[in-house]
């Protein structure tokens, strides 16, 4: 899921599972989270909402923010506006 402006969290969840031997099944009863939405996090295709990112981080045995954090690589670059008040501040086109 993106947010509004097409961040995505990055995230250490799979690396910090596998350093501590845990299967996606373990990780996500002790996190009281969905196996699919954690596998989701893990592939980073999806942000987890606040309440499966802390059940995480806790099941993990780590803060929040060392296992979630904002991607900014994958940050998609918005397209800058024009943004005109007053329609006799466009130029006018040149005759063909």
């Amino acid at each position: 899921m993106r947010g509004y402006n097409g961040d995505m969290a990055g995230n250490s969840v799979k690396q910090e599972r596998e350093k501590l031997g845990l299967t996606q099944r373990q990780l996500s009863a002790a996190a009281d989270v969905p196996v699919s939405s954690l596998q989701k996090i893990e592939r980073h295709a999806f942000s987890p909402n606040i309440d499966h990112a802390l059940g995480v981080a806790e099941a993990l045995g780590q803060p929040v923010e060392r296992i979630f954090f904002r991607d900014r690589s994958r940050i998609r670059l918005k397209k800058p506006t024009l943004e005109v008040s007053d329609a006799s501040q466009i130029p006018a086109r040149a005759p063909a």
